[in-house]
């Protein structure tokens, strides 16, 4: 009874001690988690005001009163300047601008040499695609270079369209072409080569083709392919500095302007999210096959502008508002699967993709077309 007596006491010490010892442990945790959180809240509140140079097709996406209020959310304005991203690539000045946003992986290469940045940012992506209509697309296939695959798209067999270019073939030559029997020749339009990377990645899939679908990496190389792919951009005529303008005159003019247009995919994705009365429509994207990616890479030259990076790649808001300008991305939904929710369907997966030649190949490519502009 004694023993007991001494015990109980005893107990009850040691019970106050960890129940005290809990409390103290749990106060200071919160404390600690508190000052985290207010540092991490302290730090995003922390206000930067950005300046970039970007590719013209995000202008609306930057101008999106959405995109800017997920953006101010974390602490970031954004002002931009449009630029063609070869012009991107060379107007590289870090006491202007914060970050480099180009159309393309062959400038954004470039931009990360100049600006010694030690990471890049790869938000989104958009294939390369032609800009049709169903008349002409059935054209295609009645020659046996397309293939119909859903209700938005086809399939091209780029080097038998290439080679019927080459030959300086017309649309009344070709069978099943009562649709459109005009004396145009057949040719893909595109922007201006030397300015627009939409244009610049149709030289790098033509001039895959035209050397013997290898990827351009000598001079040798454009020595070879420069007697095919010059004519393609000379034979065009007046050509726009943006991927902008031509869609506008595709939508406006119809087919008979430009029956065949080199075009991004989330112009056309865009579009029809937007218009999806437009669904109905003649409005049908043509898959060249190959194709390569225009991928959109964000070179920071500052530390705000790797903060920008980071938001736009990692941002679960800003990547669904990407969907809704017709980027594909990464996180768990790319862009195809939401889009097909809203009645636009399109490939999953593209298969047969090239990638672009380097930054250097290429612009030996697009000064050697340059010059015979002149």
């Amino acid at each position: 009874m004694e023993i007991r007596k001494l015990i109980a006491p005893a107990l009850a010490v040691v019970l106050l001690a960890a129940v005290g010892s809990g409390v103290w442990y749990s106060n200071t945790r919160l404390h600690d988690e508190s000052a985290t959180s207010a540092a991490a809240r302290i730090e995003q509140q922390k206000q930067v005001t950005l300046r970039g140079l970007i590719g013209s097709e995000k202008e609306t996406f930057f101008a999106d009163p959405r995109v800017q209020k997920a953006l101010a959310a974390q602490g970031i304005t954004v002002t931009v300047e449009k630029a063609g991203s070869r012009a991107i690539a060379s107007r590289y000045d870090a006491t202007k601008f914060d970050f480099g946003f180009p159309s393309g992986a062959p400038a954004a290469a470039q931009l990360k040499t100049l600006a010694k940045a030690p990471n890049v940012f790869n938000p989104f992506y958009t294939p390369i695609v032609l800009a049709s209509w169903r008349p002409i697309a059935e054209i295609l296939v009645a020659n046996g270079i397309a293939q119909k695959q859903g209700d938005f798209y086809y399939v091209v067999d780029l080097p038998g369209l290439m080679a019927m270019i080459e030959k300086g073939t017309r649309w009344k030559e070709l069978k099943a072409s009562s649709a459109f029997s005009t004396s145009k020749s057949l040719l893909i339009n595109s922007t201006d080569v030397r300015t627009s990377n939409s244009a610049a990645m149709y030289l790098a899939l033509a001039s895959y083709l035209a050397n013997s679908q290898q990827i351009v990496q000598s001079q040798e190389d454009v020595d070879r392919v420069m007697p095919v792919v010059a004519p393609l951009f000379l034979r065009q005529g007046f050509q726009e500095q943006s991927s902008a303008g031509p869609f506008e005159d595709y939508l406006a003019l119809g087919m008979g302007k430009a029956p065949l247009l080199v075009a991004y995919e989330s112009q056309m994705i865009e579009f029809w999210l937007k218009n999806p009365d437009r669904l109905k429509s003649d409005m049908v994207l043509l898959y060249p096959k190959p194709t390569v990616y225009s991928k959109h890479v964000l070179v920071p030259y500052t530390p705000g502008g790797a903060r920008l990076g980071a938001a736009l790649e990692n941002d679960p808001a800003l990547r669904e508002l990407a969907h809704e300008y017709g980027y594909r991305t990464g996180g768990d939904a790319k862009g195809p699967e939401t889009w097909a929710a809203r009645g636009v369907k399109v490939p999953d997966v593209l298969v047969d993709v090239i990638d672009p030649p380097s930054f250097e190949w290429l612009e030996r490519m697009t000064t050697g077309i340059e010059a015979r502009f002149k």
